[in-house]
Order: C-alpha cells, then structure tokens, then sequence
C-alpha cells in the first residue's frame, strides 16, 4: 500500500470503486434542491408542492427511485450486508411509520408521506452501497449545503422582496429566508453548512482558505436566517467538535462521558419545555437570557399544550404518521382543526418539537423507537469515534445539533424537511463505515461475500495519534468489480 493510502484511509477505497460515485451524489443533490426551494418558486406560501404535485417535481421524484433502485439491484450482496448493521431503532421507526396507514386519522396525507419517505430510503441506501470511501458522507452533502447557501445569499441580494420576511410578527419581519420557505429552513441548512466546514478546517480536509470560505458563508446566512434555535445549536456543535478534534490524549477516555452528558441534559430541556415533569420548569430560567426568547418560546408553549391534549386520545399508537398536520387549513370535520380553538384561529401546521410531534404521530411507542434511535447511534459514534477519530466526531456533531434542533422544529422523521434526509444518510453511512472496519473488506466493489484480512494500525499512524485501520502489506488490493 502505498504512502498516500496511509495518509487518507478513503482515497484507496475510491480509487477502487467509483462506480455510480457521481450519479449518487447527484441524486442527492436533486433532492435537496426539492426540497429546499418551493413548487413553482412560489414564495407567496399561498401554493406549497411540498407533496410533488407539480409533474416535473413527481418526474423528478421518480427518476430518484429508478435510479436508486437499479444501483441497488447492482450492489444487491453490498445492500443485504449493509442492512443487518442499520441502526435497527431507524428500521423499527420506518416500519411503525409505514404501519400506521391503518390506523391513521388521514390515511391518504399518510400514504403520500411514506411514498416520499420509501423514495428518501432508497436513496440513502444507493449511496451507502455505491462508491463507498470513509469521507463519503461530507463529499456528498457539503457541496450541495454551500451551493444553497450562496445561492440564498445572492437571491437575496438580487430578489429581497422574495427572500426576505415581510410579516408583520417580530420574529419574521426582516429575517431572511433566502432560497428557502421560511428563515427556520435557511437557519437549519446553514447551522449544517458551518457544522461541515469547520469540521473540514479541523480534521484538515480542506484547505485554509476554502474553509473560511464556507464558514463565512454559513455564518452570514445563520445570523441573517435570525433563527436563535440554530443558533444556539451551532455553537454547542462546534464547541463538541473543538472539543472531540482538539482535546489532549489524556481528555480523551472523558469525551463518551461529556458527550452522553450533553445528550442527556438536552433531553432533560425537552422535557422541561413540553412540562411533562412539574417542577422541572425551573431549569429554564437561564433561556431568556441565552436565546432571547420568553418561556413561552415564542407562543410555542400554547402549540405544545394544544398537541398534548390531543396525544390523550391516543397515546400509545398515535393518530398516524403526519396524519395530524394539513397542508392548508384544516375543515371543520377535521381532528386537527381542534388546535384552532386554542390557538384563537391560528393554525400552526406542526407541533413545533421533533419530540412531541413522534409522540402525536407514533405515540409512546413511536417515542420510545426514537429514544433508541438516539442511543444507538450515539453508541455507533462512539464505536467510530475510537476508530476513526475525525469520522466519529463528525457523526456525534449532528446529533448533537439534530437533538438540539429538535427542542423548538419539528425534524425527527420529517420528510418535508432536509435534516431528515442529512441524519439518515448520516445513519446509513454510520452503519457501512462500522462494518467496514468490522471485515476490512470492500463492500461495494468486490466480487463474491468473503472477508479481506484483518485491519491494523500502521506506525505512522500510531505516532500521529490517530487510530487509523488500512489493510497489512502483505495483503494484496484486489481489483475492482463493476458488479
């Protein structure tokens, strides 16, 4: 093996397997796009093609199945190993979701949303089994996060009137939404764009100048998106992410300790905030002061007591994957037009918390799938981080933001927005970077189902610190198979 290879586990995997390595990745960038800029450009919100009502939108959505389909059909050996090692809490979430067609309040708003989640899952799986290398998860995100970015930035600046709020509430007027429907959208990406560039900067996989670049733009867009909930999540994130790159060897055997901390208090915020525990509420006394925000989390608060009293009439199953949430106002004959009592005729289109909004859709058992999800997949970062340091911190980094996120948006299982699609790729990506250094064996190029040799550590490796597995020497490099 050549110095190259020692120096970056991921070139010599994709020297080796290149197959589908751009058609992939542009599958994944036309979904963002999907779903980053509204049907039509209609940023009127009065038309919303969310659902892909717009023929050239449905087309485009099927192409990414087709095309998803046959690479998978290609890789068919890679798919079926890869599977068994999917965190199994996102199988089981998937699975419920589908499942809860049957019982739905809106069995029709539930069909459309698992077509575009079975869609989502394909694709995700495409890019696991294909091109694989261990850098591949922000080879594919990052450019398309920095183009929708700039491109926020410069429609802005060419088209205020279309990128920039104009309401009249305090929390809109004069924030920017960019290429985006609302600032949330525009805060979510950036916080995602400054989470992936800095981790290039830190990890060294961009240069100096490259780095800033993106970091300055991510950063103009995440104060111009005014969003304090992404905000403050970024800056948790790259604080975990100085800290899981940058800490001392001797820190080192503390970051599970830290890490689980940081998890745990932000579960225990979720909770304060929904008042599901009496007494915890005082822990938010702090908030205020941090985000700028009242208690009430900009109204949030009358929107959570809303759903709760409707996750009373089921609580263990739920009343139905998205089945609760109308894309224009809800009728009379509705369930969900009860939140408009309460809320004085507002209508709120979701429950504005990834937890809560589980609990409404799934009920206790679609949360405790949850909970599980996190756990394991923090578990895997975990197994990643000790094996490849910079990998697993970036895959700790996001959860860290999602869960964050997830206090005031929406996010978990949410096939409108884009975070869903950046956490599971993250997830599907997770499982294949960890079976690879299980076998030590290419999934995706090689012919047949057998093991490659054991990994080891080189010594170049081990005197930089890093805990880097590359094949011994005396293995050789098969060749590439285009199976």
């Amino acid at each position: 093996m050549n110095a190259a290879t020692d120096s970056d586990p991921g070139r010599g995997a994709a020297a080796r397997d290149r197959r589908y390595a751009f058609l992939t990745a542009a599958v994944t960038w036309v979904m963002f796009v999907l779903m980053a800029i509204p049907g039509n450009f209609d940023y009127s919100g009065a038309v919303s093609d969310t659902e892909g009502a717009n023929p050239v939108t449905r087309a485009l959505w099927l192409a990414i199945f087709a095309i998803c389909t046959v690479v998978i059909l290609n890789r068919l050996a890679a798919a079926r190993r890869l599977f068994g090692h999917i965190n199994v809490f996102f199988l089981l979430f998937v699975a419920l979701a589908c499942a809860s067609m049957f019982w739905s309040i809106d069995p029709d708003l539930t069909i459309r949303r698992l077509v575009r989640l079975l869609i989502m899952c394909s694709a995700f799986i495409a890019v696991a089994v294909a091109a694989w290398n261990p850098r591949r998860l922000q080879q594919v995100v990052r450019p398309v996060v920095t183009g929708l970015l700039l491109g926020s930035l410069i429609f802005g600046l060419a088209r205020p009137d279309l990128a920039i709020h104009h309401e009249l509430f305090p929390e809109l007027l004069g924030a920017w939404h960019g290429l985006f429907p609302t600032k949330n959208g525009l805060g979510a990406v950036a916080s995602f764009g400054f989470i992936f560039w800095m981790h290039a900067w830190l990890a060294r996989e961009a240069g100096r100048a490259s780095a800033l670049f993106g970091l300055a733009i991510s950063a103009s867009c995440l104060v111009l998106s005014r969003s304090s909930t992404s905000t403050m999540a970024t800056a948790l994130t790259a604080l975990a992410l100085l800290l899981l790159l940058r800490s001392p060897g001797s820190m080192r055997r503390a970051v599970p300790y830290l890490a689980s901390g940081l998890i745990a208090l932000i579960l225990l915020y979720s909770l304060a905030m929904l008042k599901v525990v009496p007494g915890l509420e005082i822990i938010l006394a702090p908030i205020p002061m941090i985000t700028g925000k009242d208690l009430t989390f900009s109204n949030r608060s009358e929107i959570w007591a809303a759903v709760v009293d409707h996750v009373r009439l089921r609580p263990l199953l739920g009343s139905g994957y998205s089945a609760y949430w109308s894309m224009g106002l809800p009728t009379p004959d509705m369930e969900s037009y009860a939140v408009l009592v309460p809320l004085k005729g507002f209508y709120p289109g979701s429950s504005h918390n990834g937890y809560l909004q589980v609990l409404n859709d799934l009920g206790a058992v679609g949360l405790i799938c949850l909970l599980g999800y996190l756990i394991v997949y923090f578990r895997q970062s975990l197994r990643l981080y000790a094996i490849d340091r910079s990998q697993g911190a970036l895959f700790l980094g996001l959860l860290l933001q999602q869960a964050t996120i997830n206090l005031t948006e929406p996010l978990w299982l949410n096939v409108l927005l884009i975070d869903f699609v950046l956490m599971s790729l993250a997830t599907t990506l997770l499982a294949r970077a960890l079976l690879e250094a299980r076998t030590g064996a290419r999934l995706g190029g090689q012919r047949g189902s057998g093991r490659g040799p054991p990994m080891v550590r080189t010594p170049t490796a081990r005197r930089a610190g890093a805990r880097r597995l590359v094949r011994p020497r005396s293995a050789p490099i098969e060749p590439a198979s285009d199976e």
